[in-house]
């Protein structure tokens, strides 16, 4: 039946109220054609709801035992509604994101803050993970989106650079490199260098960066994390090549660029082909395409 809704809040309104009179009133509707849409509802359920006379009106026993089912069926549409308009008015919602951890370090905790200064109702969940896991998140669906190098396209994923992040040389800031404008790998291969794990992007690229060159490279520690991984070489315990994008916190370390072509990586948005993204999603990479 077409505007069933409408007639089951007709059929609400003269039961809440006992009156066609005071029903119609309030629906704006003339008491003929409330009495339309009550039969009109009669019919398409079958059964009678009032039990009418000149001087009586009551709820018929399937009247009685509808009346809670439908305040219910209006009040969960009423929630839908409600629901949805302020998921498209970023009143609410969920994004979910997977990034580097260089990201998650550095540059998306501002704006994290600024989104969330922007649209406090919208629930933000980060997941900082190595490259390689960040694609198989977006790629089965369990984020909306990844900030991380780019994506192999061919694997369903759709990439768009937003920044570019170059490698660096860190190192204490006694260290004999210290005072060095620029370094070249070739200057290197003497120095034991703080690696990050085997699974990491930034691995790849220094170990890919000494292999070009046909350089040796000499590895010390090995860490997961850069956070970690600053914190040796703070100490004394070797150098690092990391993304400019680590520099979250150089107390005591010294930052060099690397003066090579081959050391900056691209970072950008990992979406699914095709993805139908949600307004805060939607909303919080238009925010950090502004950002970067």
């Amino acid at each position: 039946m077409k505007n069933s809704i409408q007639h089951i809040r007709a059929f609400l309104a003269v039961a809440q109220t006992g009156s066609f009179a005071k029903a119609a009133a309030a629906l704006n509707l003339s008491p003929s054609a409330l009495t339309v849409q009550i039969q009109q509802l009669e019919d398409w359920l079958g059964v009678a709801l009032l039990e009418r006379s000149p001087r009586h009106l009551a709820l018929t026993s399937a009247g009685q035992n509808n009346l809670l089912p439908m305040e219910k069926l209006l009040l969960d549409l009423d929630n839908i509604v409600n629901t949805s308009r302020d998921l498209a008015a970023l009143r609410r919602g969920v994004v979910t994101l997977a990034a580097l951890p260089s990201l998650c370090a550095g540059a998306l905790p501002p704006l994290l803050k600024q989104f969330r200064e922007q649209f406090p109702g919208i629930e933000v969940r980060l997941r900082d993970v190595v490259a390689r896991r960040i694609d198989t998140l977006v790629r089965d669906g369990e984020v909306d989106f990844g900030l991380g190098v780019r994506a192999r396209t061919n694997h369903g994923l759709a990439f768009e650079t937003v920044l570019e992040d170059r490698l660096c040389l860190f190192v204490p800031a006694g260290h004999r490199l210290a005072r060095r404008r620029t370094i070249k790998p070739s200057e290197l291969t003497n120095q034991p260098i703080i690696l990050t794990g085997r699974d990491s992007s930034v691995r790849e690229l220094v170990e890919q960066l000494f292999a070009d060159a046909n350089l040796t490279l000499m590895p010390g520690l090995e860490a997961n994390y850069m956070s970690t991984v600053l914190a040796l070489v703070r100490q004394g315990l070797g150098v690092s090549l990391l993304p400019e994008s680590a520099d979250d916190d150089r107390a005591g370390l010294v930052k060099i660029p690397v003066d090579h072509p081959d050391v900056t990586r691209q970072l950008g948005l990992i979406t699914r082909t095709g993805q139908a993204l949600s307004p805060a999603a939607e909303q919080f990479i238009a925010m950090a395409k502004a950002f970067f």
